[in-house]
């Protein structure tokens, strides 16, 4: 008896194979795809957070700097030397006899070794003599208070050598404004084999990394230009009114149109007063 079996010719299997090839190659160029815009978008995203939380930190750093206290100390186009201010506190008694001052504590208590800045508000009825005075906080007791509310007594000879030597006399008040500070440089700094927003102290240590990494070559990833009041770029000191600072990074992941993918943050700080 003759039975007839079915079955696939080469030329069927072939065509199979071949469609089977189209199938898998597309599928592939698709999963590529998608990994090349997953990876594109990932690194646009950390770029933008990174500008983003650089910008947060400068902005909040440089807010706070004193226009008519002197808060810059040095300035360049990716570098800036600060006095930051980290602790604060009001004066509630003052003893120069023993070059002493019974300070409310706000936060964080002083500690020996700080250096600190005091209002003088030395005539009551014009401020154009009253300034700051700076000095170092060598002896403190926290076993006080000020009417029901936790103060520090700190020792701070400066303020006896202000009142009786300066000249003009320097009057520390009570209600007086206490800060402490610390010497704070910003700039781009190599970590780890990468450019990164950081800061040195006046210690002399290595930098702190704070953000990154930033872009490499020109243009900066940092860059720093000074204003007066009247918008106008400045190269005098005593004349800066606004910090206006731009971050850029660049990262190596390729976006669709080839490119690097890149992202870049330009904001203007208004010092107070």
């Amino acid at each position: 008896m003759n039975r007839k079996r079915g079955g696939f010719t080469i030329i069927e299997m072939m065509i199979v194979a071949v469609l089977g090839a189209l199938v898998v190659a597309a599928t592939y160029q698709v999963l590529l795809t998608n990994q090349r815009t997953y990876t594109a978008q990932n690194a646009q995203i950390q770029g933008q957070q990174t500008v983003r939380a650089g910008m947060d930190v400068l902005f909040s750093e440089l807010r706070e700097l004193s226009r008519l206290g002197g808060d810059i100390l040095a300035f360049g186009s990716d570098t800036l030397k600060v006095r930051s201010m980290r602790k604060f506190g009001l004066v509630c008694a003052v003893n120069l006899a023993t070059g002493t001052m019974d300070v409310r504590k706000y936060g964080t208590w002083f500690e020996v070794g700080d250096s600190v800045v005091i209002y003088a508000e030395n005539t009551t009825t014009s401020a154009t003599d009253d300034r700051w005075v700076r000095g170092r906080v060598t002896a403190r007791d926290t076993a006080i208070a000020c009417g029901s509310v936790a103060a520090q007594r700190l020792t701070i000879p400066a303020i006896v050598t202000a009142a009786t030597t300066s000249s003009p006399r320097d009057t520390i008040r009570v209600g007086s404004n206490l800060r402490s500070y610390t010497h704070y440089t910003y700039g781009m700094y190599t970590i780890d084999g990468s450019p990164y927003l950081g800061r040195k102290d006046s210690g002399g240590g290595a930098a702190v990394a704070m953000v990154g990494p930033l872009r490499t070559g020109t243009p900066a990833g940092l860059a720093f230009r000074y204003l007066d009041t009247l918008n106008t770029v400045t190269a005098t000191l005593a004349n800066i009114a606004v910090v206006e600072v731009t971050l850029r990074t660049l990262s190596s992941v390729r976006g669709p149109n080839g490119a690097f993918v890149q992202d870049s943050i330009t904001t203007r700080i208004f010092r107070r007063n």
